[in-house]
C-alpha cells in the first residue's frame, strides 16, 4: 500500500528536462488563446490530469477499513492532509479541511466553527434577542475580496474595516489604534488584492496581532499560487487551489490551528462520516481532526487535485516563481505606462504579485475586454473583481451618492503567471494599444 501512495505522488516533472518547459507544454488550453485572467482561475495542467486519471481505478468512497480500494482512499486523504501541510508551511498544531470550491467555502466553513455564520433566515427571526448580545469583533483590511468583508457583516459578528493611508496602503496605525480598544479580536485579512495585487504587511500586522492577543486569518486566494507567508504567524488560512496551474476541479482549503475547533460541542455539521456510534435515542462524535469537520462523502479526487497543484507549484520552486513573475511584472507596468489615459489603480511603487487593474479614459473596461477576446484571442478580466468596497476606494466613489448601484465601479484585470513569456507581454500590449484605437 505504501507504493500506491509513492506513486500517487512521485515527482511530476523529469528532472532531467528543464520545469518551465514541462510545465508549458502541459498547459490544457485551446491553441492561439492567450490566457491572462489567473486571478479568476488558473488552467488545468495535463500532468496533473495524467495522475489523476491513474488513481481512478482504485477509486471507491472511504470511511471503510475492510474494503482495499476503500482502504487505499483513506490512507490517501490522510497522505494529502499531509502534503498539504507541507507545502503550506503549516505545523502539526494546524489541520486542513477540504471545502467545496475555492475560498469563499473556506471562510464559510471557519465561520460556521465560530459560530459566525447564521443563516438569513434564522437571524431574522432571532432578531429581536439579538439587539444585546455581546458580539465579537472582526477586523478587516481595506483590500477584502466580498468573501472576506460582506459574510462577515451578514454573521454574528461587529465587523471594523481599516481603511488605506495616504499611500493607498494598509493604515497600520489605524490598525493598532482598533486592536488597542478591541483586544482579542479576529483580524481577517487578504495577504494580496486581488484587484491590484498589493501585498499586506504580514509581518507588522502578524506582530501587532500577537501584540493584542489578537487571531490572525490570512485570505490567501490571490497569494499562494506564488508564495506561502514568511516572518508571519497566523491561526488560520483560506486557499483557492484553483488559481494554481493544475488546479481547476480542486476543493477551497482551510487551514485552521486545532485549538480554534471546540471539540467539547457537536461538530458545525451532524453527517455520516464524523459520528463514532448512534442509536435511536443517542449519538456520539469522533474527535480526530480534520475528521470531526469533514463530514460526508469525502471529495477526494477534489482534494488530490489541490495537494498536486500545490506539488507542481512546490517543484517548480517558489524562488523560480518569485523572480519570474516579478520580471514579468516589470515588463507589463512598463508598457502599459505608454497607453494613453490609462489610470493604473494602486500604490505602483509598492510590492505586488502579478496582478493589475487599470481604466483608460473614455473607454468602458467591457468593451475593452470584448475586443481583446474576440479580436485578439486575450482573455483578461473586466468588472470589479468582486472587490466592491476597496474599488470605491480606487475610484473615489462616495459610498453614500452611490448607494443607488448606478455607480458600481469596474476595470480591466491582467494577471500574470509564471509560464508567460515576454513575448507573451508584448503581444498583450501590442493588442491593447490596437484596440484602444478601435474603440476611441
Amino acid at each position: 500500500m505504501q507504493a500506491f501512495l509513492n506513486r500517487s505522488f512521485a515527482p511530476l516533472l523529469n528532472p532531467n528536462e528543464s520545469p518551465l518547459e514541462q510545465v508549458k507544454s502541459s498547459i490544457i488550453l485551446k491553441k492561439g488563446v492567450s490566457y491572462f485572467d489567473w486571478g479568476a482561475s488558473g488552467l488545468a495542467s495535463a500532468l496533473v490530469e495524467k495522475r489523476v486519471k491513474s488513481l481512478l481505478p482504485y477509486y471507491a468512497n472511504a470511511h471503510s477499513v475492510a474494503s482495499k480500494h476503500a482502504i487505499l482512499m483513506g490512507m490517501l486523504l490522510k497522505e494529502c492532509q499531509e502534503k498539504l501541510k507541507r507545502s503550506l508551511n503549516l505545523s502539526d498544531d494546524h489541520c486542513v479541511l477540504s471545502t467545496g470550491y475555492g475560498a469563499s467555502s473556506a471562510i464559510k466553513k471557519f465561520q460556521e466553527i465560530l459560530g459566525v455564520c447564521i443563516p438569513s433566515k434564522t437571524k431574522k427571526n432571532l432578531e429581536p434577542y439579538l439587539k444585546d448580545m455581546a458580539l465579537k469583533r472582526v477586523i478587516v483590511g481595506p483590500y477584502e475580496h466580498h468573501s472576506n468583508e460582506i459574510s462577515w457583516r451578514e454573521g454574528l459578528c461587529e465587523v471594523v474595516r481599516i481603511p488605506l493611508n495616504e499611500h493607498g496602503l494598509l493604515d497600520l496605525g489605524i490598525l493598532e489604534q482598533t486592536l488597542k480598544k478591541s483586544p482579542n479580536s479576529l483580524v481577517s485579512m487578504s495577504a494580496a488584492s486581488n484587484v491590484t495585487g498589493l501585498l499586506t504587511p504580514l509581518k507588522e500586522v502578524s506582530s501587532l496581532c500577537e501584540k493584542y492577543k489578537a487571531t490572525l486569518a490570512l485570505d490567501l486566494a490571490n497569494f499562494s499560487a506564488h508564495a506561502n507567508p514568511k516572518d508571519c504567524k497566523y491561526q488560520t488560512g483560506f486557499y483557492a487551489p484553483h488559481k494554481l496551474l493544475g488546479g481547476i476541479g480542486g476543493c477551497g482549503l482551510l487551514g485552521i490551528s486545532k485549538d480554534l475547533i471546540d471539540t467539547q460541542i457537536a461538530p458545525s455539521f451532524s453527517a455520516g462520516g464524523v459520528i463514532k456510534y448512534a442509536n435511536c435515542t443517542r449519538h456520539e462524535f469522533i474527535d480526530e481532526l480534520p475528521l470531526r469537520e469533514e463530514f460526508g462523502t469525502p471529495g477526494l479526487l477534489q482534494f488530490y487535485r489541490s495537494a498536486l497543484a500545490y506539488q507542481l507549484r512546490d517543484e517548480c520552486g517558489l524562488d523560480f516563481i518569485h523572480k519570474k513573475e516579478n520580471n514579468l511584472l516589470r515588463v507589463l507596468m512598463h508598457g502599459l505606462k505608454d497607453l494613453p489615459a490609462i489610470n493604473i489603480y494602486g500604490n505602483l511603487t509598492a510590492s505586488r504579485v502579478g496582478v493589475v487593474a487599470f481604466n483608460i479614459g473614455g473607454i468602458s473596461p467591457y468593451d475593452l475586454a470584448r475586443v481583446l477576446s474576440y479580436e485578439y484571442a486575450i482573455e483578461t478580466r473586466a468588472g470589479c473583481s468582486c472587490a466592491g468596497p476597496y474599488g470605491h476606494d480606487l475610484l473615489n466613489l462616495n459610498a453614500q451618492k452611490s448607494s443607488d448601484f448606478n455607480a458600481k465601479p469596474g476595470w480591466l484585470r491582467v494577471s500574470l503567471n509564471f509560464t508567460h513569456s515576454i513575448n507573451d507581454i508584448d503581444y498583450l500590449l501590442d493588442s491593447l494599444k490596437k484596440a484602444v484605437k478601435k474603440l476611441r
